[in-house]
C-alpha cells in the first residue's frame, strides 16, 4: 500500500481523467458543472455505459463473484481514464453502469467520445473472455444544451441519482 499520494492524484485527479470515488461526489460535481454550463453557456455532456447485460450473460463465465465484478468495473474505469481528458469525470454509478461527465463537449463530440470509450471497454471485455469480439455496449448520451424533444441533462441526472 502506498503511503504517499502523488500531487497529480489529489482529489481523484490523475494524469488522464478524474475519477469520482463515490456516487455522491460525482453527483455534486455533475450538478456544479451543469450550473457552470448554464451560466456561461458552455456545452456539457453525460455518457452512461450500461455493462449489466455483459455481466449477466457472457461475462458471468469469468466474472462470477461480486469481488470480480468490482474488479472488472475498476478495470473499465481505468481503461476509460486513459482515453479521457483530464477534465472528464468518471464514476461507477452502481454495480453495472459507468457515468462520464464531459465538460465543454457538445452532442456531436460526445457521440465521438462515446464510441471511443465503448471501444476501450469492449477491448477489455474481449481480453477478459479471451475472445476477438466487438461487444455492443448500450450507452446513453445526454447533452446541454439539448434538443427540445429529448430529456434535459438536469432530468437525466435526477433520474440517475434518484435513489442515491
Amino acid at each position: 500500500m502506498r503511503t504517499q499520494m502523488h500531487y497529480a492524484e489529489l482529489d481523484g485527479r490523475t494524469a488522464k481523467g478524474m475519477e469520482a470515488a463515490d456516487i455522491k461526489k460525482f453527483r455534486d460535481l455533475a450538478l456544479l458543472e451543469l450550473k457552470r454550463a448554464e451560466r456561461y453557456r458552455n456545452f456539457l455532456s453525460l455518457l452512461v455505459l450500461n455493462l449489466s447485460e455483459f455481466l449477466a450473460t457472457a461475462g458471468r463465465r469469468k466474472i462470477d463473484s461480486p469481488q470480480k465484478a468490482h474488479q472488472f468495473i475498476s478495470q473499465a474505469i481505468n481503461r476509460i481514464k486513459h482515453g479521457a481528458r483530464e477534465t472528464d469525470i468518471i464514476s461507477a454509478i452502481d454495480n453495472s453502469r459507468l457515468a462520464l461527465l464531459l465538460p465543454e463537449t457538445d452532442q456531436k463530440g460526445a457521440a465521438v467520445a462515446a464510441e471511443r470509450f465503448r471501444e476501450l471497454v469492449s477491448e477489455l471485455m474481449s481480453e477478459i473472455l479471451e475472445l476477438d469480439y466487438d461487444f455492443r455496449i448500450p450507452l446513453e448520451v445526454t447533452s446541454f444544451p439539448g434538443s427540445p424533444d429529448k430529456k434535459s441533462l438536469r432530468m437525466r441526472l435526477t433520474d440517475i441519482f434518484a435513489g442515491n
